[in-house]
């Protein structure tokens, strides 16, 4: 919809900027320039969640994820224009104005539109879920009615022909044992997709569904070797880490400064941290609570406006994220990486390995600045926020490779931008 939304503007804009005449020579001047800018468009806008399930629920979220979006697309395009005007023997300041106000603005009204015609008529995939116990699919399906599908049967047994009389769009089955396989493949021929629970699941909401996990499913996916992901990722977390301190130091200078005089301790907050292989290392931080906020023992960090422990600044510093910059220190040591699991307390992880199933085998990769759980999830704060963020971890240990990397660390600032 986006990409048609985004050529009909094109051609929109060319008509109003040229009329009718010489249509074929202006149409061809413009579409492979533009063709890029839809393209950087449909990519931002998968940063900024624009196509997640998960985000944009309620109109203002959805508001301000496009909004900032939009901007941020516009401000590439003039930039990519910039640097390749002669290249493209193209330099469109007034089109370039006119194809995003066009765009913009019929792409948000259209998704309005489409989105409350979706939510007025009910329209969603069918599926039916064969399973003989509770499933915890069919929980997150119901809280989720804006994903698009809509569950029209729920069954202990597979029934061939209440499948086939109900023409459901897909199966999904909790384990495809081999006496249902015939009736499984009748299902396929007739055009119906059959997931298991978990590949669906996973495929949906792009987590692991860890209580119904397989042993050996976990070590299939921990065993996969990662030699020449492991380098490249180990490169590209150096290179990136350097830079960014370089270009880092002014802030990092004046931050420092700031802390000493807004309050009395430490500029560096040093903590102890589990990483890769349950290996133990000091975190560095900016610090952000009073010296003797942890007198009475570790706790659950609280939200940054609840938490009496946090000064002034580092409220600011948190809310912005700057305490976390000397962890390119820890990156650069190779403590950590820029993408994997979040780093816990060795007090945290010891209470939540007796509290959530397989919790240490989150640690079989290294531990990260951000990762997939943190762009998806809230800021965890007790023993089931750690369960559910645990999903996500398994999720990233299963598909990682450079480009997820990637991907992380582009929604990780797009999500600095959505919520400021």
């Amino acid at each position: 919809m986006d990409l048609a939304v985004a050529f009909g503007a094109l051609f929109l804009m060319i008509f109003l900027r040229y009329g009718g005449g010489n249509w074929d020579i202006r149409l061809s001047a413009h579409l492979i320039p533009f063709s890029i800018i839809i393209l950087l468009f449909v990519l931002i806008f998968y940063i900024f969640n624009l196509y997640s399930f998960r985000f944009n629920k309620n109109i203002t979220e959805f508001t301000n994820s496009f909004t900032k979006s939009l901007i941020i697309s516009f401000s590439l395009s003039v930039l990519i224009f910039y640097i390749f005007g002669d290249f493209f023997k193209l330099t469109p300041k007034t089109n370039l104005i006119l194809f995003t106000g066009i765009f913009g603005v019929s792409d948000f009204y259209l998704r309005i539109l489409i989105k409350r015609y979706f939510t007025k008529k009910r329209v969603g995939r069918k599926i039916i879920i064969v399973s003989a116990k509770d499933d915890a699919l069919v929980e997150e399906l119901r809280q989720n009615q804006n994903i698009g599908y809509e569950i029209i049967r729920e069954s202990g047994d597979l029934d061939l022909n209440e499948v086939i009389a109900l023409r459901p769009d897909a199966v999904v089955i909790n384990s495809m044992e081999e006496k249902e396989f015939k009736k499984i493949y009748t299902i396929i021929k007739k055009g119906i997709f059959v997931y298991t629970v978990n590949n669906f699941y996973e495929e949906i909401f792009q987590k692991v569904p860890t209580e119904k996990i397989e042993k050996d499913e976990i070590v299939d996916y921990l065993s996969k070797n990662k030699t020449i992901f492991n380098f490249t990722k180990r490169i590209l977390d150096i290179v990136l880490a350097s830079i960014l301190i370089l270009l880092l130091l002014p802030v990092l200078a004046l931050t420092s400064i700031l802390i000493k005089i807004t309050s009395s301790g430490p500029v560096l907050f040093k903590h102890k941290r589990i990483s890769q292989n349950d290996t133990e290392f000091i975190i560095y931080k900016f610090r952000s609570m009073y010296t003797d906020a942890e007198k009475n023992g570790a706790v659950w960090t609280k939200s940054n406006k609840e938490d009496p422990r946090i000064t002034p600044f580092g409220r600011l510093m948190r809310e912005t994220h700057l305490d976390e910059i000397p962890q390119l220190l820890n990156i650069l040591k190779g403590d950590i990486s820029f993408v994997g699991p979040r780093p816990e307390r060795p007090e945290f992880v010891s209470e939540l390995k007796k509290d959530i199933l397989y919790y240490d085998l989150r640690h079989s990769v290294k531990a990260g600045l951000t990762g997939w759980a943190q762009v998806n999830y809230r800021y965890g704060a007790s023993v089931d926020d750690a369960r559910e963020k645990l999903k996500y971890d398994f999720y990233y240990i299963k598909n990682r490779n450079i480009f997820f990397d990637i991907l992380i660390i582009l929604k990780t600032v797009a999500m600095i931008f959505l919520r400021h």
